[in-house]
């Protein structure tokens, strides 16, 4: 059961990134924002990297050494049969975000992914915007300061999605069955 004290630190977390990409221009295809993804933001996603809102280390970037961060999320509700992480970046000018990670068939219970879990071959990871399977860094071009979405769905059903899916793949088949959401917002600028 999850306590007061952390639903409210998520909720107030929801609404100020709902207004802060309310307020810009940030694109609202984010996963997080998609129809198909349902639930209530009642997950608290942090990083011992950064904290919400404020710079993402150069080792976690194209940068530096392009590893992803490590993350943590509290559980999701009962129901949760595992966890979905999607990485995007809306300020990226395109039509949808930037997509830098998607991992999947992450286990209930599994509550935290290590810095360089991309480099592991425990969860399966999707295509990233370089048609890559796996993780890349923040890399906004000179003069500009992006926001990059770490979001963390827990889903109600498992997909039998092989590692290298797509965005549309993992939408169908498993963001639908999500049932709760949550979100770390990270930023980096050249």
């Amino acid at each position: 059961m999850m306590r007061w004290s952390t639903f409210f630190r998520a909720a107030t977390a929801a609404f100020l990134t709902a207004a802060l990409v309310g307020c810009g221009n940030a694109n609202r295809n984010l996963a997080s924002n998609s129809k198909v993804s349902g639930g209530l933001w009642s997950i608290a996603v942090s990083s011992p990297a950064f904290r919400e809102g404020r710079e993402i280390p150069a080792k976690y970037t194209e940068d530096g050494e392009n590893v992803s961060p490590p993350l943590r999320w509290t559980s999701g509700p009962s129901g949760t049969v595992g966890y979905v992480v999607i990485v995007e970046d809306p300020d990226a000018g395109k039509k949808k975000p930037a997509l830098h990670w998607m991992v999947y068939h992450i286990p209930f219970g599994t509550n935290e992914l290590p810095e360089n879990a991309s480099a592991s071959t425990q969860f399966a990871q999707g295509k990233n915007y370089k048609g890559q399977v796996g993780y890349t860094g923040p890399n906004p071009s000179k003069g500009n300061t992006h926001h990059y979405h770490f979001q963390v769905f827990a889903v109600e059903r498992t997909s039998n999605l092989p590692a290298g899916a797509t965005r549309e793949e993992l939408e169908k088949a498993a963001i639908q069955g999500a049932i709760a959401k949550g979100e770390l917002i990270g930023t980096y600028g050249k």
